[in-house]
C-alpha cells in the first residue's frame, strides 16, 4: 500500500498561469524561484501529471489538501472539492484550507465543508496568513476539529517568503498547540527542518503528532549532516509508527519513491512510512 499523504491541487485549477509565476517568481515567494527556477516541479503541474506521477509510483491514492498560496481560501477550497470528486478513487480523503484573518467564522466554515462537501481535515499555513499556530485566532478552529474528531495538518518546516519570519514553521510551537488539544490529530507538513531535533522530540512527546515528508528529497535526508539524522535514527525504530510519505506535488513521485526504497531503513519501516502509517491514521479518523 502506498499513500501519498499531501497533495495539492494545480494552479490551474484555481488560478491563471501568470498569477502562479507572479508569486514565485517576483512576489513574496521569489526566494523559491531563485531556488529552482522557472521550471520549477510545482508550476509545471496539472491534474493529469500529477496522475500519471502517481501511476508511475504505484501510488494507490493521495491525501488533497487546500493551502492559501495565492490569497483566496475560497478557491482553493473548490479547486480540492472538485477535483476529489472527478478522482474519487485517487483522492477520497480530502483537507480544506483556512484564513481566520477573514470576516469568515472559521469553526462554521469548518463544519459546513466537513458536514455538506465531506472535507476530512483542515490544512494550516501559518507563513502564508502570517499568523504563528500559537495565536489565539487559531483556537477555535483546534477547538472545531477536536470536536469533529478531524486532523490538522501544518506547515512546519522552512518557508520561502521575503517579507516573514522563518520562526513561524518552528515545530515546538506544534508542542503548545497538541498540550492544550490532546485528542486532535496534528501533522506537521514537511518533518520541521531545519529544526528536525524539536521535530523529533514533538513527536515524541505527543501521542496525536505525526511527521510527514512532502516536498524532502529521501536523498538527502539520508546523507549524515544535512540535519535529517534524528528522523533517520528515531523514525526507524521509536518513531516508525508516526511518519507519512508525500510529495506535496514538489517533487517526482517516483523519484520520491524510489528514494525512499534506497534509504537506510529497515524494510518494514519503508512499508510503514509508504503508506501502512498513513492508511491506519485514515482508518482512525474515518471511523
Amino acid at each position: 500500500m502506498r499513500i501519498d499523504f499531501r497533495v495539492v491541487p494545480p494552479f490551474s485549477e484555481y488560478a491563471t498561469a501568470e498569477e502562479a509565476r507572479r508569486v514565485f517568481l517576483e512576489g513574496y515567494m521569489a526566494v523559491y524561484g531563485d531556488t529552482y527556477g522557472e521550471d520549477m516541479h510545482t508550476l509545471q503541474t496539472t491534474v493529469e501529471s500529477t496522475l500519471a506521477d502517481m501511476a508511475e509510483a504505484q501510488i494507490d491514492y493521495a491525501v488533497l489538501q487546500g493551502e492559501w498560496e495565492l490569497g483566496d481560501y475560497r478557491k482553493m477550497n473548490d479547486a480540492v472539492y472538485d477535483m476529489a470528486r472527478k478522482y474519487s478513487d485517487k483522492f477520497p480523503v480530502y483537507f480544506l484550507g483556512l484564513d481566520p484573518g477573514r470576516n469568515d467564522n472559521m469553526p462554521k466554515v469548518i463544519e459546513r465543508e466537513v458536514k455538506e462537501r465531506g472535507f476530512s481535515g483542515v490544512n494550516i499555513q501559518s507563513w502564508s496568513t502570517r499568523l504563528c499556530i500559537t495565536d489565539r485566532a487559531w483556537g477555535p478552529v483546534y477547538a472545531k476539529c477536536q470536536e469533529l474528531g478531524i486532523p490538522i495538518t501544518i506547515h512546519t518546516s522552512i518557508n520561502f517568503t521575503v517579507d516573514r519570519p522563518i520562526g513561524l514553521g518552528r515545530p515546538l510551537h506544534i508542542s503548545e498547540v497538541a498540550a492544550e488539544f490532546p485528542d486532535l490529530v496534528i501533522v506537521a507538513n514537511h518533518a520541521g527542518w531545519p529544526w528536525v531535533n524539536e521535530m523529533v522530540g514533538v513527536a515524541w512527546k505527543h501521542r496525536n503528532v505525526y511527521i510527514e515528508i512532502g516536498a524532502q528529497s529521501p536523498k538527502y535526508m539520508s546523507k549524515p549532516g544535512t540535519g535529517w539524522d534524528p528522523l533517520m535514527v528515531f523514525g526507524n525504530s521509536v518513531l516508525q509508527d508516526k511518519v507519512l510519505f508525500a510529495t506535496d506535488c514538489m517533487l517526482p513521485a517516483q523519484r520520491v519513491v524510489k528514494e525512499l526504497l534506497e534509504a537506510p531503513l529497515k524494510d518494514s519501516v519503508k512499508e510503514k512510512w509508504l503508506g501502512l502509517n498513513a492508511q491506519k491514521l485514515i482508518e482512525r479518523i474515518k471511523n
